[in-house]
Parts: structure tokens; sequence; C-alpha cells
């Protein structure tokens, strides 16, 4: 009875030192490239805006203060974890950037482009007052 008890113990102690080896090749790892992140991490900030948009839709407070806030919070964080040259050069170039493409934003909407006898306010464009009957 003692060989087979001691039998037992030993396979597993035997057991317990094996290791199972997870063999990957380099062929099967991708390597991630700056392009690679640059395009997951901007897909991530799009899912957050989206998120917060979806956020501000269900409060109580106009949808202004909120974006507000957001944007206050993100420079805050901006100019804390980052060099204030690179903090300048970034802001800078993102209000360039929105100049810039605001023009094709805004002929991209259906609002801004069609004619509907309404100003940009939405307010009724009245008759030229400069033609009289008499």
């Amino acid at each position: 009875m003692s060989d087979f008890k001691d039998k037992k113990t030993n396979k597993n102690k035997n057991k317990s030192k094996i290791l199972e080896f997870k063999t990957k090749s380099l062929k099967e790892q991708k390597i991630e490239t700056n392009q690679d992140i640059w395009i997951k991490m901007d897909s991530y900030a799009k899912e957050l805006v989206e998120a917060f948009d979806e956020k501000t839709n269900r409060e109580n407070i106009d949808r202004d203060h909120c974006l507000y806030l957001f944007h206050y919070r993100l420079m805050q964080k901006m100019m804390i974890k980052m060099s204030y040259p690179a903090f300048k050069y970034y802001t800078r170039s993102v209000s360039r950037q929105l100049l810039e493409h605001h023009k094709e934003f805004m002929n991209s909407l259906d609002e801004w482009t069609s004619d509907d006898e309404q100003d940009d306010f939405g307010r009724r464009i009245e008759a030229n007052k400069n033609k009289t009957l008499h």
C-alpha cells in the first residue's frame, strides 16, 4: 500500500514542475506602426466624444455648458501633462484646422446650401423695402 501512495505523490510533484509554453511565431504577431497606433487612438477619441455626447443628451443642463466643461477639463489636462511649447503648438494647430475645414463642413449641411427664403438665423427674409408701388 505504501508503494502505491508514494507513486501517487511523486506523480503530483512531477506535474507541478511542468510548465506549458505558448509558442507564437513572429509571423503571427502583428507589429504596430505609428500609423496603426494613431488610427487606434483616433477611433478611441471618437468613441469617447460620442459617449460624452450621449451623456449630454440625458442631463438637465444645456449642451453648451456640458461641452464647455469637457473642453475645459481636456485643456487643463493637456496643460498639466504636456510641455508648454507642445501645448501651444497643438492648440494653435487645432484652431487652424477647425477654421480651414469650417467652410467645407458648413457647405456639407443642407441648411447652409439650400435657399429657403430665410437668413442664417432662421428668420424670414423680408421683401426689398426699396421697391414701392408708386
